[in-house]
């Protein structure tokens, strides 16, 4: 894609900084009711994103497409690997996830969206401001005036530092790449390998497995993992030392923290840090903040009223995080509890509700955490 203009004022009902799926999701809202939008990004799509690539079926509930050409893998058999050595056999025929290839997905949501009339400008954001009559928005290329802004830049958000003084106290960082099946000694299912601070993950694609290492629960005093780890972890899981692609990428996981510091500006997905730390699961939280701003701005041409539908959606947010963050404490600290939990009740609890389209919430209490639309 082309810049839609050079060195000009734009003016624009929304405009979305971050063209993955919480801002393909938003734009996809609000094309879908008729405002102009203006994504942009600074980079042209495709672009490679560090991710497992994993969709849960409450994610492809909300999804305005079908995934089926997208999908790689249905993991309808995981396994879950404690640092006892033991593992805990999940299946549910439904499958608790879709995978597919991050960049794919991603393109195809941004094509999808760009389809149905947003407009894209690939440059980088260089300063945000707000008056009376709205937003201005500075790029390296151009200056766009719009009613409502929206962040979805990720966890590295330029938006995030040039709208809030949100601070990632809690840094969560993996590390990725690819194994190529045939160099694999191992066939080997979804599967989970826990630490007291996180897990590794192997996420079976058509012609290769994405590996991973990360840390969800902060310990200053424990190191940050490294390369070598998750190469270490591929010889021990997949018997192979042929490990390619090699990225680093950090989480957003401080939602909870998260305060809207304007009625025209809002951060979405991982820029408002709204990843899980039990499993990592982001995409989900992406797709759906994307679609509460997009109704909450749709809805309405009031800022209070937006900011009010938002912080609804926000309160509901942060109990949903809230509990992921219980549940990792107890499953990455009390590992050996946590295998018995999910051995004799909580597993297949846990897996028929992810497979059957369950939020956390939904699974443990039984109620949907966020307000209805």
């Amino acid at each position: 894609m082309e810049h839609v203009a050079l060195n000009m004022d734009i003016k624009t009902d929304i405009v979305i900084i971050g063209a993955g799926p919480a801002g393909s999701m938003a734009a996809n809202v609000l094309r879908d009711a008729g405002k102009s939008v203006v994504i942009i990004d600074k980079s042209n799509f495709p672009r490679h994103k560090s991710c497992a690539g994993g969709l849960t079926p409450k994610t492809i509930s909300e999804l305005p497409f079908d995934i089926k050409a997208l999908s790689q893998h249905n993991s309808d058999k995981m396994l879950f690997k404690f640092t006892n050595g033991k593992t805990v056999d999940l299946n549910n025929e439904l499958g608790a996830c879709k995978m597919v290839i991050r960049e794919e997905f991603d393109n195809y949501f941004f094509n999808f969206v760009i389809k149905k009339g947003a407009d894209f400008i690939n440059s980088k954001v260089e300063k945000i401001s707000e008056d009376n009559e709205g937003v201005v928005v500075q790029t390296n290329n151009e200056t766009l005036r719009c009613k409502y802004l929206i962040g979805a830049d990720g966890a590295n958000s330029t938006t995030r530092r040039l709208i809030t003084n949100l601070k990632y106290k809690n840094p969560v960082f993996a590390f990725e790449g690819l194994v190529k099946r045939e160099n694999s000694k191992k066939d080997v299912p979804t599967k989970f390998v826990f630490n007291k601070l996180g897990y590794s993950w192997i996420f079976p694609k058509q012609d290769h497995y994405n590996v991973g290492i990360g840390n969800l629960i902060f310990d200053p005093s424990c190191p940050k993992p490294r390369k070598n780890d998750l190469l270490d972890f591929v010889r021990e899981e997949l018997e192979c030392d042929q490990l390619e692609h090699i990225t680093g990428f950090p989480i957003g996981t401080e939602g909870k923290c998260y305060e809207p510091s304007s009625k025209r500006m809002y951060l979405i997905g991982d820029a408002a840090g709204f990843a899980e730390t039990l499993l990592g699961e982001g995409i989900y939280n992406a797709v759906i903040s994307g679609k509460y701003i997009g109704n909450a701005i749709k809805d309405s041409e009031i800022p209070d009223v937006v900011f009010e539908k938002y912080t609804d959606f926000l309160d509901g947010m942060k109990k949903e995080l809230a509990l992921y963050n219980r549940g990792a404490k107890v499953l990455y600290k009390k590992q050996r509890m946590s295998y018995w939990m999910l051995k004799l009740f909580f597993g297949r609890r846990f897996m028929d509700g992810y497979s059957t389209g369950k939020t956390l919430t939904e699974i443990i209490k039984g109620k949907y955490p966020f307000p209805s639309i």
